[in-house]
């Protein structure tokens, strides 16, 4: 299961920033002085996790989330990210990654705290003020304590307009 999780991950690593995607600020606000880009949206994800409940067979199981979070993009293209919200069947959940944008496809690497994990995130299809998005995840840590040894997700992102 690990080398079927990792090989998915260099491939997701590898092939998304070759991806092609239309971009979009039309929603966002621009810091004239520093030349940062800041966006808020509202996203949904859907997607299969990789589980355990104590015993070594991880089994999948599927899951969803509701996420609020801003994207800060600066004149090199680097990323900065954050998202909070609720999913099932966690309650809560977050990630806080950093990125670049290439080809105008915004690629971020971060951490979920809760289960740890560390993911990769890419968007595409990219329009005005939505967007597609998938990410891969995968616990490096080799414990008996682990929930999750890893997941696929798929979702949508909303840019919220600020007034």
């Amino acid at each position: 299961m690990k080398k079927i999780i990792l090989f998915s991950l260099f491939c997701f690593l590898f092939f998304t920033p070759i991806s092609k995607a239309q971009e979009s600020t039309s929603f966002s606000n621009t810091d004239p002085s520093g030349g940062i880009t800041k966006t808020s949206f509202f996203e949904w994800n859907f997607g299969v996790a990789f589980v355990t409940l104590g015993s070594e067979d991880y089994f999948p199981f599927p899951g969803s989330s509701a996420l609020w979070g801003t994207t800060f993009i600066n004149q090199e293209n680097l990323i900065f990210e954050y998202e909070v919200g609720f999913a099932f069947p966690l309650l809560v959940t977050g990630k806080i990654g950093i990125g670049k944008r290439f080809n105008n496809t915004n690629f971020v690497v971060g951490v979920r705290p809760w289960p740890f994990n560390l993911y990769a995130q890419t968007s595409f299809s990219t329009n005005k003020n939505r967007s597609w998005i998938a990410s891969i995840e995968g616990n490096p840590l080799d414990s008996d304590d682990r929930i999750s040894a890893g997941n696929f997700n798929v979702g949508y992102r909303w840019n919220i307009t600020s007034k």
